[in-house]
């Protein structure tokens, strides 16, 4: 794997890269242009909080990832100062847009402290140091945390609607999607180190399972949306993301997957697709 497509991956901008394409396909679904200042800062919140979470994390990483933990050892000192870099740009952007917009950036900004810092002040109130050590919670909070983005461009449009708010229920099952599989590569780690997954607490079988069956709840969720005249019919097009996911979680399964690369780059890079295939669904 060359630098660049170390530093795309292990770095993190793919994964931002990722956000940013959700929030061009929220402004496509709304009938606006997304902007060079809208992505910027969905780019930087995201980048931010994989930054945060790498730097307190990257020797629980060296487990499940030890590319990746290696890679970053070297800048493991900057990583809480990219972190804050990114949250200050991306909320003094978000301030020249306006007030709602900039307030709205709190909710992920918090979202992103709780699940990456451990505090046992949060002990009386959830029951765990930190969002990732309850069972289930830590998929719920990234999945809500990423269907936070059609809200978002909502707000800085000033047109918060019907359709991106059911656009978020989709992202959010499409997300919880892809933290469960996460787990699933993230097993041997997590037994290690405690922590409660699905994986951990119902095995592989019953965690495929369950990926089979959120997966089709957001091809059935769109299905229907479209049926019943509350999303455009161009978002069909999303049902095929439902046979990408598939066909990645069969490779999955086959004897010596390499599943850092299907977690990394194939389940990672799905959410760059949206953008593109939805932008083009539109034209139809």
């Amino acid at each position: 794997m060359n630098i660049v497509v170390k530093e795309l991956v292990f770095g993190g901008h793919l994964l931002a890269l990722g956000t940013a394409s959700i929030g061009a396909s929220s402004s496509i679904l709304i009938g606006q242009h997304p902007t060079i200042d809208l992505l910027i800062v969905l780019y930087l919140f995201t980048y931010g909080a994989y930054s945060q979470n790498r730097s307190l994390e990257i020797g629980q990483d060296i487990l499940t990832n030890p590319s990746r933990s290696s890679y970053l050892w070297s800048r493991r000192q900057y990583l809480p100062l990219i972190t804050g870099g990114c949250f200050i740009l991306g909320h003094l952007l978000a301030a020249l847009r306006n007030f709602n917009f900039f307030a709205a950036l709190f909710i992920p900004l918090t979202l992103s402290y709780l699940y990456s810092t451990s505090s046992k002040k949060l002990m009386p109130f959830l029951g765990v140091r930190n969002l990732k050590e309850s069972l289930i919670v830590k998929n719920i909070t990234i999945s809500f945390g990423y269907a936070l983005v059609p809200v978002l461009v909502g707000l800085y449009f000033e047109q918060v609607s019907t359709q991106l708010t059911l656009f978020a229920v989709f992202v959010f099952l499409r997300l919880l999607v892809n933290t469960i599989f996460f787990d699933l590569r993230d097993l041997e780690g997590d037994s290690a180190f405690g922590i409660k997954t699905i994986p951990t607490v119902e095995g592989r079988t019953r965690t495929y399972l369950l990926l089979w069956v959120v997966d089709g709840a957001s091809a059935l969720f769109v299905l229907l949306a479209v049926v019943l005249g509350l999303l455009p019919g161009f978002l069909m097009v999303t049902l095929v993301l439902f046979v990408y996911s598939s066909v990645y979680r069969y490779l999955a399964q086959k004897p010596n997957a390499n599943m850092n690369l299907i977690c990394d780059v194939v389940a990672d890079g799905e959410y760059i697709l949206w953008a593109p295939v939805i932008f083009l669904a539109s034209l139809l």
